[in-house]
């Protein structure tokens, strides 16, 4: 009887155990669980992982081959103007991708003026591909110059739209003492010789404020003979509005 009774006891002991050890790797999951959310999470608001619908900065103002091909197949159903991409701003992940660019808009007629827009390139899932909203700025785009030949008092355009350092410390010389807002250059449009220097930038401005709202502007800094800097002009976008009737508007007013 009392071999029985301690065979009894020993097996209630073992299950015992046996659920405790479940209990604890249960609890080990979970914590592991709450753990790789939590370094999800983390990583998500450092930059380790694009968050949809949050907007990435380009890495660099050079158009990436494929945005390139992509742009071109949008651009080929619209009429009226041409455009001609300049610098690439960013993207943004949605049921697809949304490119931001700096381009060139040329309206076809006999004496085209080009100016500055930023254009919302998508590219969908199944190879869509649509320019969907249009900013348009009040800035004419320099002519295309040579840059072993350039014309005198005029503005000459760069080989590449990165920023100089040059132009970086010109710009950071123009910004000393000045409060309100933070300015990143993000492209350089072109360069122009007189007493002195003007840079062309393209500038992404935010101000400081509790709810900051950046915008992007067109910022010509001047630079004298003696390395003193300041901001003489700034061009800012309008709202975007929807390529096709922008496209539309630009051509009425050419054959009007």
């Amino acid at each position: 009887m009392k071999k029985l009774f301690a065979i009894i006891l020993s097996g209630l002991i073992i299950c015992s155990f046996a659920a405790c050890g479940q209990n604890n790797a249960s609890s080990q999951s979970s914590t592991e669980a709450a753990t790789t959310a939590a370094e999800a999470e983390t990583s998500a608001s450092e930059g380790g992982d694009v968050i949809t619908g949050g907007i990435t900065d380009a890495a660099s103002p050079v158009v990436p081959d494929e945005v390139k091909t992509v742009f071109d197949k949008a651009a080929a159903t619209l009429t009226g103007v041409g455009y001609e991409p300049v610098a690439y701003l960013g993207s943004q992940v949605v049921a697809g991708t949304n490119h931001f660019l700096l381009c060139k808009a040329t309206p076809t007629t006999a004496d085209p003026k080009a100016t500055y827009v930023i254009v919302t390139l998508f590219e969908g899932l199944n190879g869509e591909a649509e320019i969907t909203d249009v900013a348009n700025s009040d800035i004419e785009a320099p002519a295309p110059t040579d840059s072993e030949n350039p014309i005198a008092g005029g503005y000459t355009e760069p080989e590449t739209p990165e920023v100089t350092p040059e132009a970086q410390k010109a710009l950071t010389k123009a910004l000393e003492g000045l409060d309100g807002a933070q300015y990143e250059a993000k492209a350089l449009l072109g360069t122009q010789i007189v007493s002195g220097t003007n840079y062309m930038l393209l500038c992404k401005i935010t101000p400081v404020t509790a709810n900051p709202q950046p915008h992007y502007s067109i910022v010509t800094v001047y630079e004298d003979l003696e390395g003193n800097a300041s901001i003489s002009d700034t061009h800012d976008f309008n709202a975007a509005d929807d390529a096709a009737a922008t496209a539309e508007a630009q051509s009425e007013t050419s054959n009007g």
